[in-house]
């Protein structure tokens, strides 16, 4: 595992970055981690990696982790930074995956990376447009959501006294507490995977390496989320003649509603939807990893 390393890119601003997965890798998937989140994330995917022979490299986006800011940022100007990071670790032909709020940037990727470099996409329990609707999101979540565009100082700072600061004690069982009775809500079949042991740690890890810089990162990623995105889900070529696009869901996800899937679907006709029956929101990522990457990279039983 490499877990700190960083870019200076062109314009002097830092991308970092974590690899994970095998040693003696013959492909290689870029992670996109979650809303809030952070590149140590993808180490809950190390071990499913490494069996596949995969070379896991998951990026902090601006503000987030060790990354630095990017004003004015778009969904779009993330494949440049993911092209720079191709070409710095010399891989020429790679994959994409993101979870929950990592699903835009995987769309953004298909939008504008080009064949010969992106082989294929997968978003697993992903976010669409709100214009697809918010009808069985979380309410404090679709609170957010709404704020975001136009409040986005106030979902800084809120951000911040309700985890960023706990996040940022030297003591990390101060954030997990914290953590642990934010999860209270949510499905059973969601927090079973979190708290599993195999889980847990990388899961806390990860959110908290997100906030170490303060609310600002995670701000900027919810007024993204609730705005307009910069290109439409009918713009991208997917499928047959285009680029290969898995989603995946599960049923009683209340972060990024099924619904919303489903309607994205019939926006990406040439995407395949897998949807999975009593799974939650963290459920698919956290439990079926292997059957993920299988899929996306085409090892198919």
């Amino acid at each position: 595992m490499r877990e700190s390393d960083c870019l200076t890119l062109e314009n002097a601003r830092v991308l970092s970055f974590a690899i994970y997965g095998s040693p003696v890798p013959h492909t290689s998937v870029f992670y996109f981690h979650s809303f809030a989140s952070s590149r140590k994330e993808a180490k809950i995917w190390h071990t499913a990696a490494a069996k596949l022979g995969i070379r896991l490299v998951a990026p902090d986006r601006p503000g987030l982790g060790n990354a630095s800011f990017q004003p004015g940022r778009t969904f779009l100007d993330w494949p440049k930074d993911v092209i720079a990071l191709a070409n710095h670790l010399k891989i020429q032909t790679f994959y994409v995956v993101g979870w929950s709020g990592g699903g835009p940037y995987v769309l953004a990727c298909v939008k504008s990376i080009p064949r010969d470099r992106l082989a294929g996409a997968a978003v697993v329990s992903g976010l669409y447009p709100t214009s697809l609707g918010t009808a069985g999101m979380m309410l404090g979540l679709r609170l957010m959501m709404l704020a975001g565009p136009w409040m986005n100082g106030v979902v800084s700072m809120v951000t911040d006294i309700v985890v960023g600061k706990a996040a940022r004690k030297p003591d990390p069982k101060i954030y997990e507490e914290t953590l642990a009775k934010a999860i209270d809500g949510r499905p059973e079949v969601d927090k079973r995977a979190m708290l599993d042991e195999k889980n847990w740690p990388g899961f806390c890890e990860g959110t908290r390496e997100g906030l170490r810089q303060g609310g600002q990162g995670t701000a900027v990623e919810n007024k993204l989320n609730g705005s307009a995105w910069g290109f439409e889900l009918t713009d991208l070529k997917v499928g047959e003649g285009g680029m290969p696009l898995t989603l995946w869901h599960g049923t009683e996800d209340i972060n990024c509603p099924a619904t919303m899937t489903i309607k994205a679907k019939e926006l990406l006709p040439g995407a395949k939807l897998n949807m999975m029956k009593g799974e939650g929101h963290v459920s698919v990522a956290f439990n079926h990893q292997e059957e993920i990457l299988r899929e996306l990279i085409g090892l198919l039983d």
